[in-house]
C-alpha cells in the first residue's frame, strides 16, 4: 500500500528540506513525495533539486495558497492513502508506520491523526493533545496503546469547539478526501478546519496517542503575520456551521462554546497589543452573536480603565478578567 506525502511550500528554503527529509527517512518505505512550490521566490526548487530520491516529486504550482497547493499535491498522488505534511514540520521515524498499521486494523477508519510535539520559539510542549481544552478530557481517565476509534459524531462536536487536529498529523484514505471534494480553496484561513468539519460529517477518525510530528510556530507563519484575519475566519466559520445546525441541541451547545473561546481569544489578542477599543468591540460583537453575558461583562471590564489599568502586567490583567 503506497502512502502519498503531500507538501505545501512558499518560500519556506530554510525548512523545506528537513521535512522532505524526515519522510524519505520514514521506517515505512512503500511511499512518494510530492511537493507543491506555490510559487515561491526564494531557491526552494533550486534546493529540491539536489534530492536524488526517486520517490520525490516537485510540482511547480502557481501561488494560489495552501488549500490549492494541497489539492494540486493530491491530483498527482497514486496512492490510496494521503498524507499532509507542512514544509516547517518535521516527522518522526515510525509516523507512517504505525498509522498504516492502525488503519490496516480499522478498514471502517477512514482517517487517523497523532499527537504532536510542538515548538513555538524556546517553548517546547511535548504533547500538543495535553494543551488541547476538549480532546483532552478524552484522555485524562485511559490509556490507549493501540489508538482510539472516534465515530464522526464525537468528532464533529469536539471540531465545533476546537481543532485538535493539525494537518502534518493526518493520514487519510484517498477514497475519503475525493468523497467530501478536497479542500475549499476560497478559504485562505482556518481551511484546516473548515476541511476537517466537513470530513467529520460522515468519516470515522481514528487517534494515536503518541507523539509522532512536531508542530513549528514559525515567525512566518500566517497566524503570526496575520492573526487578525485568522481569528475573524474562524468565527466565520464557526458561525457558519452554527446556522446549518438546525434544532440539534448538543451541537448548538458545542458550537456555542467554541464561537465564545474563539471571540475571548480574538479580543484578547487587541487588549495585549494596547487596543482596548477594539477589544470591547470584538466582546460586545461576540455577544450580540452569542448572547453570552460573560462576553458583555469583559466588555465593560476591557473598557473602565480602573478595573484593568494600562500599568497592569498581561498575567494580573488577564487574572482580574477572569473573574468575570
Amino acid at each position: 500500500m503506497t502512502v502519498s506525502v503531500v507538501i505545501p511550500t512558499y518560500n519556506r528554503a530554510h525548512t523545506v528540506l528537513d521535512a522532505v527529509r524526515s519522510v524519505l527517512s520514514q521506517r515505512f518505505r512503500n511511499l512518494e513525495v510530492i511537493v507543491v512550490d506555490d510559487g515561491s521566490t526564494d531557491d526552494t526548487a533550486a534546493r529540491l533539486a539536489a534530492v536524488t530520491d526517486p520517490r520525490l516529486r516537485v510540482i511547480m504550482g502557481r501561488h494560489a495558497g495552501v488549500s490549492a497547493a494541497r489539492n494540486l499535491g493530491v491530483s498527482k498522488a497514486s496512492g490510496p492513502l494521503i498524507s499532509f505534511l507542512d514544509s516547517d514540520d518535521l516527522w518522526h521515524p515510525d509516523k507512517l508506520a504505525v498509522e498504516v498499521a492502525f488503519l490496516t486494523r480499522h478498514p471502517e477508519v477512514h482517517a487517523v491523526f497523532t499527537d504532536l510535539e510542538k515548538r513555538h520559539g524556546a517553548q517546547v510542549f511535548p504533547s500538543f493533545m495535553r494543551e488541547t481544552a476538549v480532546f483532552s478530557r478524552r484522555l485524562e481517565h485511559a490509556a490507549y496503546p493501540d489508538g482510539l476509534v472516534l465515530e464522526a459524531r464525537e468528532m464533529r462536536l469536539c471540531l465545533l469547539e476546537e481543532v485538535p487536529i493539525k494537518p502534518s498529523a493526518l493520514t487519510m484514505r484517498r477514497a475519503a478526501f475525493d468523497a467530501i471534494g478536497g479542500f475549499d480553496e476560497t478559504w485562505s484561513s482556518s481551511e484546516d478546519w473548515e476541511f476537517l468539519l466537513r470530513l467529520a460529517r460522515e468519516h470515522r477518525f481514528g487517534y494515536l496517542d503518541r507523539p509522532l510530528a512536531v508542530l513549528t510556530i514559525s515567525p512566518d507563519s500566517l497566524h503570526i503575520l496575520d492573526q487578525s484575519r485568522g481569528e475573524k475566519a474562524m468565527i466565520r466559520l464557526l458561525a457558519r456551521e452554527r446556522a446549518a445546525l438546525g434544532d440539534d441541541i448538543e451541537a448548538l451547545a458545542a458550537v456555542r462554546r467554541g464561537l465564545v473561546s474563539r471571540i475571548k481569544h480574538f479580543a484578547w489578542y487587541y487588549a495585549d497589543a494596547g487596543s482596548r477599543r477594539r477589544a470591547c468591540a470584538v466582546f460586545f460583537r461576540g455577544f450580540g452573536l452569542t448572547g453570552d453575558l460573560g462576553l458583555l461583562a469583559r466588555a465593560f471590564a476591557v473598557w473602565l480603565p480602573r478595573l484593568t489599568p494600562r500599568t497592569l502586567p498581561p498575567e494580573e490583567k488577564h487574572a482580574v478578567l477572569a473573574r468575570f
